[in-house]
């Protein structure tokens, strides 16, 4: 007679896990950046070597070698390998792409052609 709740709770649970917002958990440091010209190529490694997203919830921190900034976020679309959010702080015309390349690694889209590489940190 339990077995019917436990059974719909342990399939809510596992569809949750795949949600776009618990492939964005946790806290992810940058490896590097692509799509910048060459001599700019040492410049960007270098900050991105020093830039980490922090995410818990709706809450997301993007810390920087320079800033620190911290808002809340809002899935706008999410498929297989992308999720797309918008923030309070940069508002519903700028979203963000994140792609996922595996469980513990991710690809911030900046701008077009442009994008940051990320690995989870444990």
């Amino acid at each position: 007679m339990l077995r019917a709740p436990a059974l719909v709770l342990l399939l809510a649970s596992l569809s949750a896990c795949h949600s776009g917002a618990a492939r964005l958990e946790g806290k992810w440091k940058g490896l590097r950046a692509e799509g910048v010209a060459p001599e700019a190529q040492a410049a960007a490694s270098a900050f991105v070597s020093d830039t980490e997203i922090d995410i818990h919830g709706d809450a997301i921190t993007v810390t920087t070698p320079r800033d620190k900034q911290s808002g809340t976020y809002k899935i706008v679309k999410e498929d297989k390998s992308q999720v797309t959010i918008v923030t309070d702080k940069d508002g519903p015309s700028d979203a963000q792409t994140f792609t996922f390349l595996d469980d513990k690694t991710m690809r911030w889209s900046v701008v077009d052609g442009k994008t940051i590489t990320f690995t989870r940190m444990r």
